[in-house]
């Protein structure tokens, strides 16, 4: 009977042992589920997070690659209308040049029938050559109206936001002296003068583009960084 109960109480023991462990375990597995829950929570809420920050990084890489864009079509399309820029002030250059040399003519012809003709002739000549006068300054009128109102044209076509003053074609004594009356000037001086002043303009013209490429470009780096 002693050894008997001997073994009872051991077994007892054991199993109370058992039963002690089997309740930890329980509770550690309890525990553990609510980390487990918790950490999930903690998961949703990062994903959550991460797509609102995706968003957020995403709208400003949008812009700045759609400014990018606009940036060089800007550029591309300046550098494509700047040869077609040149191309028409050379066109208004030759037609100012061929108006000026049969002006040239016109003036030498009416000079030498002032030699050849009577008193009276001369006076009818000289109202003749008084309304000439008045054509040239009229036509060089008509000129500086057309390269005002191509400028212009140039301005609303190209958006020009910079100081043009480079290029804005002014009435001043300058430009009407070059269509006064060629009988107490030299033709061939008047010529060169012209055409100097409109090779200045055409390469301020250029020049006013290739600052504005350089610029494009360096505000597409920056935006780049």
């Amino acid at each position: 009977l002693r050894i008997l109960s001997f073994r009872w109480e051991e077994e007892l023991t054991r199993r109370l042992s058992l039963e002690s462990m089997v309740e930890t375990l329980r509770e550690e597995a309890q525990e553990a589920e609510a980390l487990q829950e918790e950490l999930n929570e903690k998961i949703e809420r990062l994903k959550a997070e991460l797509v609102v920050f995706k968003g957020l990084m995403s709208d400003p890489m949008t812009d700045l690659d759609t400014k990018i864009q606009e940036k060089a079509m800007k550029v591309d399309m300046d550098i494509c209308r700047r040869i077609d820029i040149t191309a028409k002030l050379c066109d208004v250059a030759q037609q100012r040049n061929s108006e000026d040399v049969s002006k040239i003519f016109q003036v030498a012809s009416k000079k030498k029938e002032r030699k050849l003709t009577s008193d009276d002739d001369l006076s009818e000549q000289d109202g003749d050559n008084g309304r000439f006068s008045d054509d040239e300054v009229s036509c060089s009128l008509n000129i500086t109206d057309e390269m005002k109102r191509m400028f212009n044209q140039l301005r609303e076509t190209f958006d020009f936001d910079d100081d043009c003053d480079s290029l804005t074609w002014e009435e001043n004594e300058e430009t009407l002296l070059l269509w006064e009356d060629f009988t107490n000037c030299n033709p061939s001086i008047d010529l060169q003068g012209e055409e100097e002043n409109l090779g200045n303009l055409i390469h301020e013209t250029e020049s006013f583009f290739k600052t504005r490429d350089k610029e494009y470009q360096e505000t597409i780096g920056q935006i780049e960084v």
